[in-house]
């Protein structure tokens, strides 16, 4: 074997031997970035399973609070209703009487295009009696404007609820 044969076989062999090496290397780099894959998306299954019971347990502290709140919510309407109902029956049967404010003096002082709709204390007196068929109509009225507000300041307190939990 000559000098230059001998050369052409170490040359040879230092590019297989380069070459195994790079894909040693390649195969060893793929194995370990396959592996940080499996273990980040085990990580990422645990911690949404961890987030997901954390959110059924608030969902679950929510919805127990607010079945509470409704259920004496019902029974705060249901005695509203039932006021209701015994006020208006007073005043169909002239037990209780709605008057119409009497209609007082409006002060000299105040201008013709300034003077108030109502005249303050002084319009407070003992006016007509409201006929009692209308006055239980008022108080029906009077009653449904406060079920709103009411139910207004359900829909707030349940807003406020939520946005604390969703805070913590």
């Amino acid at each position: 074997m000559s000098a230059l044969e001998r050369l052409a076989a170490e040359v040879l062999l230092v590019v297989l031997l380069v070459l195994s090496a790079w894909f040693g290397v390649r195969h060893y780099g793929a194995a370990q970035r396959q592996a940080g894959w499996d273990a980040a998306v085990a990580a990422g299954k645990e911690q949404r399973d961890h987030d997901a019971a954390i959110a059924r347990e608030t969902e679950t502290t929510l919805r127990a609070q607010l079945r509470t709140q409704d259920a004496v919510a019902l029974r705060k309407e249901q005695e509203h209703a039932e006021s209701l109902e015994a006020a208006q029956r007073r005043v169909r049967s002239g037990v209780d009487r709605l008057r119409c404010p009497a209609a007082g003096p409006i002060s000299a002082g105040t201008a013709a295009g300034d003077r108030p709709a109502a005249a303050g204390a002084d319009g407070d007196g003992e006016g007509p009696a409201i006929v009692p068929e209308v006055a239980a109509e008022i108080l029906g009225d009077a009653a449904a404007v406060a079920g709103l507000v009411r139910r207004y300041e359900r829909v707030v307190e349940r807003f406020d609820a939520c946005r604390a939990m969703n805070s913590k």
